[in-house]
């Protein structure tokens, strides 16, 4: 079979962000491709690898991004419709030098290597994400969340994805109800239910997503916990939540800020991610000038994530 290799240079801003909206128009696997992953890792005082100063100076600015689409699709379309999108994410995030070209690779080129890419992964000292392929054996305590790149599996190594799982890990009591905006391959609901939720609302405005949501949900056997469905926060039945979670970005973080308080029960918890460094006082300020009470502030790598404590529900 024969694949199409879509290839976009983006920033470490907005890789995760064009990582996802790839995935939900239909890549069969994408690969990431950042010079500061070597970096980080050559860094390391521990590591055994070497480069010398000229291989360094080599490695390029940027993040590349390897998306494949099967060959039943039109390349054209398919490209207009990506760069349609790069231009959507561009209103939020610098998206950096955006598509720079296709070609067309063999099934066995690509649909088994890339997989030695992806290990299990430990989110927290608890949560451990896996690949269907790879063999883990599971710690007394840990949970496992089954999690396919093919199904943006690489979402979850992203500093926002982490920080909120910590974050939930952290507040949720067994038994809470939860909602999940933006809920994308609902990685965050199945962590949810999986902490003992009782009840989990996952939500996004992508038809594809709500279906790959759907399909991890069964994977992970969470469906009688987590209700899926394609809509914003308007849709939401006014009934109010223990725990609100949006790993989305600052914009739209701002914007839905005013109705927060209707969903969630006093003193119920907004935990919200995807916010660059550049935007956390605007929103700090955006929610504590509402009523809310900043519960923790942390931050990785460019990103931030904060909790807030709804003093006063609506």
């Amino acid at each position: 079979m024969i694949w199409y290799e879509v290839r976009i240079k983006t920033t470490e801003e907005a890789y995760d962000a064009v990582t996802e909206m790839l995935t939900r128009i239909g890549a069969g696997g994408v690969a990431i491709e950042d010079p500061n992953d070597i970096i980080s890792e050559l860094s390391k005082p521990d590591t055994l690898d070497y480069a010398d100063d000229e291989f360094l100076s080599s490695l390029e600015d940027g993040v590349t991004i390897k998306a494949y689409f099967s060959e039943e699709v039109s390349i054209s379309e398919l490209t207009t419709l990506i760069e349609e999108k790069l231009k959507f994410i561009g209103q939020f995030l610098e998206v950096g030098e955006g598509f720079i070209g296709t070609s067309q690779v063999n099934d066995e080129d690509w649909s088994t290597s890339w997989k030695k890419y992806y290990k299990p992964l430990k989110l927290t000292d608890k949560l451990v994400i896996k690949p269907s392929w790879e063999n883990y054996e599971k710690k007394e305590d840990e949970i496992v969340i089954e999690m396919d790149p093919g199904m943006a599996f690489g979402t979850g190594t992203h500093e926002t994805t982490k920080m909120c799982s910590v974050l939930l890990e952290k507040y949720i009591n067994h038994g809470d109800t939860v909602v999940d905006l933006g809920c994308g391959t609902a990685i965050l609901s199945i962590i949810s239910a999986k902490l003992g939720a009782k009840s989990v609302t996952a939500v996004d405005i992508d038809e594809v997503a709500v279906k790959v949501a759907k399909e991890n949900c069964e994977i992970n056997d969470v469906t009688s916990q987590v209700a899926v469905f394609r809509g914003v926060i308007d849709d939401l039945k006014k009934e109010k939540v223990d725990i609100i979670v949006a790993n989305i970005i600052a914009n739209v973080i701002i914007d839905i800020s005013d109705k927060i308080s209707s969903y969630l029960k006093k003193d119920g918890l907004f935990i919200t991610s995807g916010i660059i460094k550049e935007r956390k006082e605007e929103v700090l300020e955006t929610y504590t000038k509402l009523g809310f009470e900043c519960e923790q502030v942390d931050e990785l790598g460019e990103w931030v994530a904060i909790v807030f404590r709804c003093l006063d529900s609506l």
